[in-house]
């Protein structure tokens, strides 16, 4: 028996200008909508957990494209954090891994998001 999610549950947190989204499922085609939907309109910081993250389809990756290029616009900052293998995989396999904000150290994205250097 496998119990490993078939949808994207998205957990959501802010604490001053930094909102928080957990994501633990797969981020597909099925599920970019739920996800667009959480993280926008984007906070003066928003950082995407991906820890929780088993699957990821072109489609998931599109999604974390536009909202990098959301917040460019925006001028507010993105983050993502606690990248696990299955997104991994498919972030460096495309090349998107070196060119979306990572950040490889969660305590250091939570120092900035705080205003701590």
């Amino acid at each position: 028996m496998n119990s490993t999610p078939i949808t994207l549950r998205i957990d959501t947190t802010d604490h001053g200008g930094c909102r928080t989204l957990r994501l633990q499922g797969r981020l597909d085609a099925h599920q970019v909508g739920a996800l667009m939907g959480a993280a926008e309109p984007l906070a003066m910081t928003t950082r995407l957990d991906l820890a929780g993250v088993n699957f990821m389809d072109s489609s998931g990756l599109a999604s974390l494209v536009r909202l990098n290029r959301a917040a460019t616009v925006q001028n507010v900052k993105l983050e993502i954090v606690n990248v696990r293998d299955a997104a991994r995989l498919a972030m460096e396999i495309t090349g998107l891994y070196s060119l979306l904000p990572v950040v490889e150290d969660r305590s250091a994205a939570d120092g900035a998001a705080h205003g701590s250097a």
